[in-house]
């Protein structure tokens, strides 16, 4: 195993993926991550055992198995695409991990992002009516003391040129460039 790639796993994880035949079509390794402990499923994924379940009986339908070959699991399909994501692993990382191709990393992230981006209006919801919208800014008012709030979108990481200055590190976001974590607000204008 190339030594330099250490710092793109997990090193528990170091193990399976010497173990595990890379090439060649030979059955790999597929562990189930739900038979994980709450915390190593936590540290894994960035979701709780429980949301994943949630996350997976949620896409389930939608999640058909290829009949081909080996098929992954709804659980399977799902946890991949956590982990590529909540890691930013390079997706032959992820493959390694869970005993499956790169391509089939791919097309799993794929294939659940646009089930979850259909998914999306079942969750994602702006006030509609007028009552709505004065309740909504009724309640943004009371917690934070925004006026004429009525929707906010969460953790946008904005780009800033680097500072050198002493604590311009504490800038540096988890994918290694310097931004600001701004919140967006939707307002109504009197």
């Amino acid at each position: 195993m190339d030594m330099d790639l250490i710092d793109l796993v997990d090193l528990e994880d170091v193990d399976i993926l010497e173990d595990q035949p890379r090439r060649g079509g030979e059955n790999r390794l597929r562990l189930n991550p739900f038979l994980l402990d709450d915390e190593q499923f936590r540290y894994k994924y960035r979701f709780t055992k429980r949301f994943g379940q949630k996350i997976v009986d949620l896409l389930r339908d939608q999640l058909v198995q290829d009949p081909r070959g080996c098929p992954l699991s709804p659980e399977l399909q799902v946890v991949c695409a956590l982990r590529n994501w909540a890691r930013h692993e390079i997706q032959d990382d992820t493959a390694d991990l869970h005993g499956v191709s790169q391509p089939t990393i791919s097309t799993t992230c794929k294939k659940v992002a646009s089930i979850l981006a259909h998914m999306s209006n079942q969750f994602i919801k702006m006030p509609a009516t007028l009552d709505e919208q004065e309740e909504t800014m009724r309640k943004f008012r009371r917690i934070a003391n925004f006026p004429t709030v009525i929707g906010a979108i969460d953790c946008t990481h904005i780009r800033v040129k680097k500072n050198n200055a002493d604590g311009g590190q504490l800038y540096i976001n988890r994918k290694g460039y310097p931004s600001i974590n701004v919140q967006v607000f939707i307002c109504i204008l009197n």
